[in-house]
């Protein structure tokens, strides 16, 4: 990143808010940054609390990235951070391009990309390195009395929630109901935790932060708390320091069961999480680490207070003299 750059740029902004405010609070070089954010609706929130708002086209539009650099050089952009997975492979695919103009994307390789995206290959790359999972299978593939107990349905590359099916047995699974795209994989015991992470450019961990899931709205933490399991930071470390070419900010999704000390990794996303403010506010401030990091700085892995607790709760953008007729159609 070029040291002249003056602005964030929030990709998909949507609904995340407090991620606006946190990078307004956080100087790339100045005292006060600017926000610039991205998104395919009008009608984003984030967006309107941003210092600027840009409409972009879907992240499958072969305009997307072109768009979005305009964009970015326009603003004196220094850092792109994405936020939903449909862009996260687009951005990881195109790096060198925004590269070129002093643009730095905290998003990673390809192929951890992938890993976050799809599921199956998730599952695969797990138990190849020896790391803790549930028994997962392809419907298409599902062996008879393979799973036993309580079983999770899951589309390979969903996300928030979306399309999951649960069922006390398999018996009592609709597997006829499921497209080819379903994986199948038994229920793990015990809680789901997230941990937050952040890598180095030279792939050094620089934070992890594991915050434990009171409750989720609409696929998003909307209650949460800080928590302190050296056996998950433990499996987090792991995890980071196997996934090929990580950089910026990822989560690790874990059951985890303190009774039998199991713990089972069920999802790897690479980007911000919903859930990165209780993070930050817990003192793992990853915007000021990545930024030192990349700048060759020795970061020293962040320090925060377990029991951070995270409430959220609605509030309003109000915008005035909005023309109705940009959302016809």
């Amino acid at each position: 990143m070029d040291n002249d750059k003056s602005a964030w740029l929030l990709s998909s902004a949507g609904r995340r808010g407090s991620l606006v405010t946190l990078l307004q609070q956080q100087p790339l070089h100045v005292e006060r940054s600017r926000v610039v954010a991205t998104d395919v609706s009008l009608l984003s929130a984030a967006g309107r609390l941003a210092d600027e708002f840009e409409q972009v086209p879907p992240v499958r539009d072969p305009e997307f990235i072109s768009r979005t650099l305009a964009i970015a050089v326009e603003h004196n952009v220094g850092v792109i951070i994405p936020t939903i997975d449909p862009e996260i492979e687009v951005y990881a695919n195109h790096r060198d391009v925004f590269s070129q103009q002093g643009i730095d994307i905290w998003v990673s390789s390809p192929e951890v990309t992938r890993l976050g995206w799809d599921k199956w290959s998730l599952y695969r790359w797990l138990r190849e390195r020896g790391l803790p999972t549930v028994d997962t299978f392809e419907v298409t593939d599902l062996p008879e009395g393979s799973l036993t107990g309580p079983v999770v349905a899951k589309p390979r590359s969903g996300s928030s929630g979306i399309g999951v099916v649960i069922a006390d047995s398999i018996e009592l699974l609709d597997l006829e109901g499921l497209d080819e795209s379903y994986i199948v994989q038994s229920k793990a015991p015990g809680f789901e935790v997230t941990v937050d992470f952040a890598v180095g450019l030279s792939g050094r961990v620089l934070a992890i932060v594991p915050r434990r899931r009171i409750e989720v709205r609409g696929g998003e933490v909307s209650k949460g708390v800080t928590v302190d399991y050296p056996a998950v930071i433990d499996v987090a470390r792991k995890v980071a320091n196997q996934l090929p070419g990580a950089y910026g900010a990822l989560n690790v999704q874990v059951f985890y069961d303190p009774a039998g000390g199991e713990i089972n990794i069920i999802e790897i996303n690479p980007r911000f999480g919903g859930g990165y403010p209780l993070a930050h506010l817990a003192g793992a401030n990853f915007f000021d680490a990545l930024l030192r990091d990349g700048r060759g700085e020795h970061v020293e892995e962040l320090k925060w207070e377990a029991g951070t607790l995270l409430l959220r709760y609605d509030t309003e953008v109000i915008v005035s003299g909005f023309d109705v007729r940009s959302i016809d159609g």
